[in-house]
């Protein structure tokens, strides 16, 4: 940034309104008000917050609902491969290229017997699973997701059953997918087909145990005293795996951050990552049903993210560790809907239509707010998972002719295809308007709201040092009025407008459907020529995503 550029931006953080200077966090993202006037975004390749790790913009499949049975295989379909695997399902994951997939739960893995589905096929047992209460053939397993995601191209991130599971079955699996042969469960996966091991790297050590609704839900140190003991089992066993403990399930929980605290207090030597999950809604409860508060919902997901970090940082400094934890955000969306009742309980039957979330037009610009999100955090959030990828709460659906991309598909598909290299650190000038935050303090006379200041744009980007591109992913929460952004960039010369894609309109309820696929999808989006400086206008209710290649 060239110093009067600098000098205009610092005096503008200076002259905000106090709701936005005295938030602090707001600031520390590199925001600042202005008072009219175009928005402008200062880019700089020397300015990053981080490198990005490419396993920030994953996903999330679970048994459940029809995301396995009907979404990716389903062996009596016209369109299932050899394998059993849906064709249609697999060309739209090889075209996403979805970097990490989580599996198999989710609330389903804390009663999951990895055994049941390994092996014979006609010797695995047919079961009532109890998280969703619904019958689980065991006819594909750890064997069939790690040919799926070799088959789409993804890294897989499994979980560990520390419900009604213990440390020695989760260091089993780990044995039996890494261990080249020569042991008990090596040797058995050799028996079953599959000679090479798997080598996953990456281990959820169980699922929301800090729930009351989960499997085998235990107290925080007993959770990370089971954890600890995996952990160092598993280590035994592959030395190289990255291991993710269970953190706080969402910041409603009676017991948010200290669930944290006490599980790392427990476990913080032997663990790598600590997870977090958040799902939104447009509710009386959350939002008032107001559109622009809904938008803004990202901001708090930035803000529990600097809680769970500060937590961890106290561990590390209370046990003098040399070693920074950093997260992995696995579970997060838009799910508000099909959250109860028939929704989530499968009365005993086989692929029961479970979460099956209608996504629409606000859902989708929130969850551009969300990748910005999670972008802005890649200093100390490595893995993030997009809960869910096919028909449960998922950005993409099937029915028995073909698949459907849901409204959220298009901003999470731009953050994989566009969002590269280093994560830049921006500094942002934009118009505020005002909403009411809520908070959750535990303490006399705690605020239970305020009104915050919140930026009309919504800005993330990252520069590629080998391809030289730059990528810009741009919400415009203002539900009236075009937004323009100048966009100046101090110390690369934009050479071509590679990509330019919006998606918007004019009704936030509008959803698509396989009869009209394409009411909500990305659109090509015109922009100014590639300059050093380039004004653009972003519609009202918009998510636009760029790139810039330079020279």
């Amino acid at each position: 940034m060239t110093e009067s550029n600098r000098r205009e931006f610092f005096k503008a953080i200076a002259t905000a309104t106090p709701a936005l200077a005295a938030g602090g966090w707001l600031t520390s993202l590199g925001y600042a008000q202005s008072s009219g006037g175009p928005a402008q975004v200062f880019l700089n390749s020397t300015r990053k917050r981080a490198s990005m790790d490419p396993r920030l913009m994953g996903a999330f499949l679970e048994h459940l609902g029809r995301a396995i049975y009907g979404g990716i295989y389903e062996p009596e379909s016209s369109l299932a491969d050899s394998n059993g695997f849906r064709s249609d399902v697999v060309r739209e994951m090889q075209e996403l290229r979805c970097p990490i997939m989580r599996y198999p739960g989710g609330n389903f893995v804390s009663g999951y017997d990895w055994l049941h589905g390994v092996g014979p096929k006609k010797d695995r047992p047919e079961v009532l699973e109890r998280a969703w209460n619904s019958i689980e053939t065991n006819q594909f397993g750890t064997n069939e997701f790690i040919d799926w995601c070799k088959l789409i191209g993804t890294e897989p991130l499994l979980a560990t059953n520390l419900g009604t599971g213990t440390p020695e079955t989760s260091a089993a699996l780990v044995e039996y997918c890494n261990v080249e042969k020569g042991t008990r469960w090596s040797d058995l996966r050799r028996e079953h087909g599959y000679e090479q091991p798997h080598k996953v790297k990456t281990w959820c050590l169980g699922n929301e145990m800090d729930g009351w609704w989960q499997i085998g839900h235990m107290p925080a140190r007993e959770y990370g005293r089971k954890a600890r003991d995996a952990a160092r089992q598993i280590r035994s066993i592959d030395p190289s795996t990255e291991l993710i403990a269970c953190g706080s399930s969402a910041p409603f929980m009676p017991t948010y951050l200290i669930w944290d605290r006490e599980t790392l207090e427990e476990c913080y030597p032997e663990v790598d990552g600590l997870s977090l999950h958040r799902y939104y809604g447009n509710t009386p409860d959350e939002t008032g049903e107001d559109s622009a508060r809904f938008l803004a919902l990202n901001l708090d997901m930035d803000y529990q993210i600097k809680e769970t970090i500060a937590v961890c940082d106290y561990v590390r400094g209370l046990l003098k560790s040399p070693k920074q934890l950093w997260l992995s955000f696995d579970e997060w969306n838009v799910w508000y809907r099909a959250r109860s009742g028939e929704h989530t309980n499968g009365q005993g039957k086989f692929a029961p239509p479970l979460l099956e979330e209608v996504y629409n037009l606000e859902d989708a610009l929130l969850v551009g707010g969300m990748v910005n999100t999670l972008l802005r955090n890649a200093d100390r959030v490595r893995i993030g998972c997009l809960a869910q990828i096919i028909n449960v709460i998922a950005a993409l659906v099937t029915n028995k002719d073909g698949v459907l991309r849901q409204t959220i598909y298009y901003p999470y598909a731009w953050g994989i295809q566009y969002a590269k290299g280093d994560v830049l650190d921006l500094l942002v000038r934009s118009e505020t308007y005002s909403v009411e935050r809520q908070y959750n303090a535990d303490y006399v006379n705690a605020p239970t709201s305020r009104p915050e200041e919140t930026p009309y744009l919504d800005v993330s980007a990252t520069f590629d040092p080998e391809s030289g591109n730059c990528g810009i992913l741009l919400l415009n929460r203002d539900l009236e009025k075009e937004r323009e952004v100048e966009l100046r960039f101090e110390d690369i010369t934009p050479t071509k407008v590679v990509q330019a894609e919006m998606i918007s309109g004019s009704d936030l309820k509008a959803t698509n459907t396989f009869d009209d696929p394409n009411n909500v999808a990305g659109q090509r989006f015109d922009v100014p020529s590639a300059a050093a400086k380039m004004n653009i206008k972003l519609p009202a209710r918009s998510y636009t995503a760029l790139q810039v290649a330079t020279g």
